[in-house]
This record gives C-alpha cells, structure tokens and sequence, in this order.
C-alpha cells in the first residue's frame, strides 16, 4: 500500500514537472500601430502632445509622440479603433480599421492638430499665442523701463535745481 502511494506521488510529480516543462506555441494575430502628431505647419510636437489610441477593451496613451503600440486584433473580421492628439487646447482624432489582413505590419497613422507655431532651436516648438504673449510682455517691460528712466531725469533735474538756486 505504501509502495503504490510512493509511486502514484512520483508519478504525478513527474507529469507536472513534464506539464510545466513543455510549451505550446499560441499564435495571437496583432498589429503594430504607429502614431505621430504634427502642429498645422508640419512640425512634430514631441513633447508637446498627448497622443494615443483607444481600441475596443485596449486604451494606451503617452506624452510625445511617436508612440508605437501592439494591438491584438481579431483572427476574422475587424477591430476599430480611434487615435487621438490633444496639444494647446486643441484636439484631433481619427478612427482606424485594423483587419485580420493587416497582420504583423505596422499602420503609420499622422494627426495634424490645427495649432500654429515655429520651432525655436533649443526651445522646441512654440505656439504662435505664446509668441504674441512673449512679444506684448517685452514691449510692456521696455514702456516700464522708458517711464523709469523718464521719472528719474525728472527727479535728477529737480535735485540739480535745489542745488543750484539759492535757499529761500
């Protein structure tokens, strides 16, 4: 009695190591998603965007594009999916359609989000409203600056004036 339960235990321990040793391939259809958000005047908005894709049960979302995501999509029939890009206040999305045939390639999706702007080396790319605010806010400071320097020739004259005239 104890000699079959010695066996049966190292009969079953050697069907688990086995069962755990071997490994079945599974195959999941999927396909690589590329997405890169560019300002209305073509210049990439690394750093500058929130890009990402939204598919059925499958949300991913990153700052700065590119952004390179694997989806898994259906053996059959289709997925849908919409990519987006939120930069400045300003959104833009597309939908995609991601098909079995689309299988183990890469899909390049390129949203424009309508904002406006320059790319200032060192700086990286700057709205066209933070140049307007960049500009009114030096014009401010020079008008300051001009007034002060008005006021102190005015004080500086009236002081020379006391000196010069004789006490009353």
């Amino acid at each position: 009695m104890v000699i079959i339960a010695a066996l049966t235990m190292l009969l079953s321990t050697a069907l688990i190591s086995y069962a755990q040793q071997t490994q079945l391939p599974v195959y999941i259809p999927a396909v690589n998603v590329s997405i890169n958000a560019l300002s209305a005047n073509g210049m990439p908005l690394t750093k500058y965007a929130i890009v990402g894709l939204q598919c059925a049960g499958y949300n991913v979302s990153n700052l700065g594009p590119p952004i390179n995501v694997v989806i898994p999509i259906p053996s059959t029939g289709s997925i849908t999916c919409e990519a987006y890009a939120y930069s400045f206040g300003v959104y833009s999305s597309r939908t995609v359609v991601l098909t079995a045939n689309e299988d183990g390639e890469t899909v390049s999706i390129t949203l424009v989000v309508p904002v406006s702007g320059y790319y200032v080396p060192g700086i990286g790319f700057v709205p066209v409203g933070t140049l307007i605010a960049i500009a009114v806010a030096i014009i401010v400071v020079v008008i300051l600056i001009v007034i002060g320097l008005i006021e102190y020739a005015r004080w500086r004259r009236e002081k020379l004036a006391r000196l010069i005239r004789p006490p009353e």
